[in-house]
């Protein structure tokens, strides 16, 4: 049988150490990778709800737009029919 040598138990031990550190840095990195993803995803849901509020407030706009228009045709109509004023 061999014996085991100190330079074994210090190679062993490096191999532990550099295999948990290994495995430590792995599992870091796909945390981070997965916290980037769901910030991505969040900042992505933000931006979405944005933009609609954003194209509902411009609905309103022209929806606005569009009844002053209409008044002021009418008006402008009225005002004619009033002078008289054909096309």
């Amino acid at each position: 049988m061999t014996d085991i040598t100190t330079s074994d138990v210090i190679a062993i031990g490096s191999l532990v150490v550099a295999t948990a550190t290994g495995l430590s840095a792995i599992t870091l990195w796909y945390a981070n990778n997965e916290k980037r993803k769901y910030g991505l995803e969040r900042d992505f849901g933000h931006l979405k709800r944005s933009y609609e509020q954003i194209q509902d407030s411009l609905n309103l706009i022209l929806k606005e737009i569009d009844y002053r228009f209409d008044t002021s045709e009418r008006d402008i109509l009225e005002i004619k029919s009033i002078l008289g004023i054909k096309k």
